[in-house]
């Protein structure tokens, strides 16, 4: 799992999706510091393109697929006789006594119950059952290194599109303040840096950074570049690269707390309100740099 929350949709009619208001689950996922994904599919076929259903935290099927399948018990079983494990909730306007029936009857394994009308409280409390299971510190690193090396790709394309239409002075100044930077750290890159230096260029300077090289040229560019400066972005070096190294680097030692990362001379305390925060800080901050790589872009690219 990332920081998205997918959820595939079975239902032979899309109407009964459509007419859920999904505000308040939406709004009660986001604060757990995770994205909702909804995918809606109607026939069988389209929901078997799906296999093997990796990219879903969550399958939710109608028991009454209409003349799609005889009925869903039938559909998840052909699911279960993949090897597909995926936690699943099966809905329906039938009483539950004739859900959990047909479940016992077919020996489905992993499958939650939910009648129509109360399908949307079903569904977070699995979903909130589902996203802790996977909160534990191994995960929680995993997820925060994954999400740094997205927005690493975003500020990358960031600075391409917003170096592109600075002055040469002002592109000149970024690239110089780069080379010294770079040199001061990087004795090991010297060769390649001396080649950068005579002749520099956007994508060279971005080969050669790592996630906080990228931030200050990134803070570089918002001096020079009015749309970036609008942004105000924060101090993504502070409120997330710094805990991603922590996280990535650290040796952690059990606490009161939480656990308490030991790097670089410096300590973190990681717990379960720390992790949430941290989430929804990456959230905001991935949300941020999409929201300016759209400005930035070309219109129609």
């Amino acid at each position: 799992m990332n920081l998205k929350y997918r959820i595939l949709w079975f239902d032979d009619t899309e109407e009964f999706f459509q007419s859920l208001d999904r505000g308040p689950f939406e709004s009660e996922v986001k604060s757990w510091g995770f994205v909702p994904e909804f995918e809606v599919v109607n026939t069988p076929d389209q929901f078997m393109a799906k296999k093997p259903f990796d990219a879903y935290d969550l399958i939710v099927v109608d028991y009454n697929l209409g003349d799609a399948v005889p009925h869903g018990e039938e559909f998840i079983k052909q699911i279960r006789g993949h090897n597909i494990f995926t936690e699943i909730i099966f809905y329906s306007a039938s009483p539950s006594t004739t859900l959990w029936q047909a479940i016992h009857i077919n020996q489905l394994e992993g499958i939650f119950i939910s009648d129509r009308t109360g399908i949307l409280q079903k569904l977070e409390r699995v979903a909130h059952q589902s996203v802790h299971k996977v909160l534990d510190l191994n995960n929680m690193r995993g997820m925060v290194m994954a999400e740094v090396g997205d927005m690493d790709l975003l500020l990358d394309d960031i600075l391409r599109l917003g170096v592109a239409e600075l002055k040469a002075e002002d592109r000149g100044a970024i690239f110089a303040k780069f080379h010294k930077q770079a040199t001061d750290q990087a004795d090991s890159r010297a060769k390649e840096l001396a080649v950068f230096k005579d002749a520099p260029t956007l994508e060279a300077m971005l080969s050669m950074s790592d996630s906080y090289k990228r931030w200050l040229c990134f803070k570089r560019l918002v001096k020079k570049h009015a749309a970036a400066k609008a942004a105000e972005v924060g101090d993504y070096a502070e409120d997330v690269l710094e805990p991603r190294n922590f996280l990535a680097h650290g040796t952690p030692r059990s606490s009161d707390q939480g656990y308490v990362f030991a790097y670089s001379g410096k300590e973190y305390t990681f717990n379960t309100n720390v992790g949430l925060e941290l989430r929804r800080t990456i959230l905001e901050y991935k949300s941020k740099f999409e929201g300016l790589h759209e400005r930035l872009a070309p219109k129609g690219a």
